[in-house]
């Protein structure tokens, strides 16, 4: 009788650390992705807006197939899909200036490859651009170890805009 208690408390146990375990890797994934946000405007209402498709819809264009323009050296490299444009995917940051086509006014996501530092000195700036009426969000790769303020000041939108920044720090292999 004692072994039966002692059993079903080291099961118990087990259980109990397990899920501890796999629950810290779920919850862990969103971690190397991270959103700017202006920290003197956040409060709890704008956290409760955004709850309801907080990271979906963003991960939806990231990660699935859509319509998608490449560029690079300031050239199109190629456009897969068929449709109006959902993506543009730059490999450099020296070709902003295609952003000006107005066949990009469907375009719902920017993505962003930096390689270098001193690729954040080619500032993304959305103030002035009237041709991405459709923008939501604006994701940022640095191959280097990169920071907020960093970021910030690489990409300029307007201060009432509803576009959501994210950026990651990657370590290619």
């Amino acid at each position: 009788m004692k072994n039966k208690s002692a059993l079903t408390f080291y099961t118990f146990l087990f259980v109990c650390f397990a899920s501890l375990m796999y629950t810290g890797q779920v919850l862990g994934q969103e971690n190397d992705i991270f959103e700017l946000t202006n920290d003197d405007e956040l409060s709890k209402v704008k956290v409760k807006k955004y709850k309801e498709d907080n990271r979906g819809k963003f991960y939806n264009l990231a990660q699935k197939l859509h319509t998608t323009s490449y560029i690079s050296n300031n050239t199109i490299n190629k456009v897969y899909g068929e449709g109006e444009i959902k993506k543009i995917t730059f490999e450099d940051s020296k070709s902003f200036s295609l952003l000006n086509n107005k066949i990009y006014n469907a375009v719902e996501l920017i993505t962003v490859t930096l390689n270098n530092l001193s690729d954040l000195n080619n500032t993304l700036d959305l103030t002035t651009n009237k041709n991405l009426s459709s923008l939501k969000y604006v994701f940022v790769k640095c191959n280097f170890k990169c920071k907020k303020q960093q970021i910030k000041k690489f990409v300029k939108a307007k201060s009432n805009s509803k576009i959501r920044i994210f950026y990651k720090t990657e370590s290619p292999s």
